[in-house]
């Protein structure tokens, strides 16, 4: 998150980690861009548009998602 600038303001920074966890312990290593933005959408950024916060999960599934 850090390394994206994912964490603007911090506001919503803790539940997208959360979410991001879980995102990627059910979906694995191949995440496209559509189904994080999916994912997230209950969660409120109001800072970034979410497009850095999607990289920052994409990221985190390539690196260490499960081997689907």
């Amino acid at each position: 998150f850090v390394e994206h600038g994912a964490v603007q303001c911090g506001f919503c920074t803790p539940g997208m980690i959360m979410s991001a966890i879980d995102i990627v312990k059910r979906k694995g290593k191949k995440l496209d861009e559509e189904t994080v933005r999916h994912e997230l959408e209950g969660n409120i950024c109001r800072c970034t548009g979410y497009h850095n916060i999607v990289k920052a999960v994409q990221r985190c599934a390539a690196d260490k998602g499960n081997p689907d």
